[in-house]
């Protein structure tokens, strides 16, 4: 009987496991446990939230199989120790409860530390706090420091296969080659922990896929292009965390859109294939009207068609917006009845069937070794480390 179950799933992974070609992850972020950031530590529920679980259930009813969740680098690990191994295990639990909804579902969660590569002030973010790893301010952490918080995360959720994580929210004005020391860091801290899970690799300049291949800041910052082909993942499990926005000075602030879409996304698309590369487009947004819509479906219809792309999540969802002009929040997001159902939703049915379980990965390394791990996340457990 044992075997008989065993050999039904093994079946229905090899039916699930996607072909290259393919969208492996597809949903929305959900937005909140960064709000309010002047608030420290803030109360849940009142200044910050992660999710809305019948939110949560709307959208993996809709075939989505993928969440990113963010959260304030501050909350999880307070001013008063710093950054590192010591967490608020009020926020952490309040954190850990929003992923294991999703992911006990059998979804991704994408964990998002939402902090712009600084910490120690995050009141006017994107522009305050130090940045982390800068040895000219006394005040910043370190990439140490960093690499130790994610050391402890990732051991936190060690034995969950359906995690993401997310290594940095949007980098900026700052040398790229700094980014690359800081997620090198934070990728050799993960995976000598023993965590094997998908991790998303942030390049400088707002993670901009549009800008990819130029210079990212005024100080003449580096090319992502030029400096990223250092990154080294023992377990080749990664893909480069990118964003993309699309009004006129690309900051997604702006209710009208360009018809930039897929232009803007040829030069990053080429890096990628040129360099044998993948990348996950975890934030993109746009308004709702009649541009908006034709610039995201090039987007999407895009990364559809370029294997280089192995997913996305749309920005956003989120219990707290209100009415926020880029909320698709059911039954409350300005967008809930425009963009999902006019847009996203028919790409998400497209896609179905979707991995729903499984360990978290870049690609599928064979047939047989994709159906051991879509596997392994079915009945919950995990390859040795």
């Amino acid at each position: 009987m044992l075997f008989s179950r065993a050999a039904s799933l093994v079946l229905a992974a090899l039916q699930t496991v996607p072909s290259a070609a393919e969208i492996i992850f597809a949903g929305v972020n959900s937005a909140g446990g960064e709000f309010a950031q002047q608030i420290l530590p803030g109360a849940f529920g009142t200044d910050y939230r992660f999710i809305n679980e019948s939110a949560i259930d709307f959208f993996l009813n809709a075939g989505v199989n993928t969440i990113r969740v963010t959260f304030l680098l501050e909350r999880m690990c307070p001013l008063e120790t710093g950054l590192g191994s010591t967490f608020n295990e009020t926020y952490f639990g309040e954190f850990e409860k929003a992923v294991n909804y999703i992911t006990m579902q059998g979804a991704y969660a994408v964990l998002d530390a939402h902090n712009y590569m600084r910490y120690n002030d995050p009141s006017m973010q994107p522009q305050s706090g130090s940045i982390i790893g800068d040895s000219s301010d006394p005040q910043a952490a370190t990439a140490e420091d960093l690499a130790e918080f994610w050391s402890e995360l990732s051991t936190r959720f060690l034995s969950n296969p359906n995690v993401i994580f997310g290594i940095m929210n949007e980098p900026h004005d700052m040398p790229t080659e700094l980014v690359l020391a800081n997620d090198q860091a934070v990728i050799n801290a993960i995976r000598s922990a023993g965590a094997q899970q998908l991790i998303l690799v942030p390049g400088n300049g707002f993670a901009g896929a549009q800008r990819w291949l130029n210079e990212t800041c005024d100080q003449g910052c580096t090319p992502n292009a030029e400096v990223m082909t250092a990154i080294q993942d023992p377990e080749n499990n990664f893909a480069f965390d990118m964003h993309l926005y699309f009004d006129n000075d690309t900051s997604g602030t702006h209710e009208e859109c360009t018809l930039a879409a897929p232009n803007n996304l040829i030069p990053v698309t080429n890096w990628l294939a040129e360099n044998n590369y993948t990348a996950f487009l975890s934030e993109f947004g746009a308004g709702s009207t009649p541009t908006c819509s034709e610039t995201l479906n090039n987007t999407i219809n895009w990364m559809e068609d370029h294997s280089q792309f192995i997913g996305w999540t749309y920005w956003a969802a989120g219990p707290l917006w209100g009415d926020y002009f880029l909320s698709v929040e059911p039954g409350v997001g300005p967008q809930a009845n425009t963009t999902w159902p006019e847009v996203l939703e028919p790409h998400i049915r497209s896609y179905q069937p979707m991995q729903r379980c499984g360990v978290s990965s870049s690609g599928t390394n064979g047939v047989f070794d994709g159906a051991i791990k879509a596997l392994e996340g079915c009945l919950g457990l995990r390859l040795p480390a």
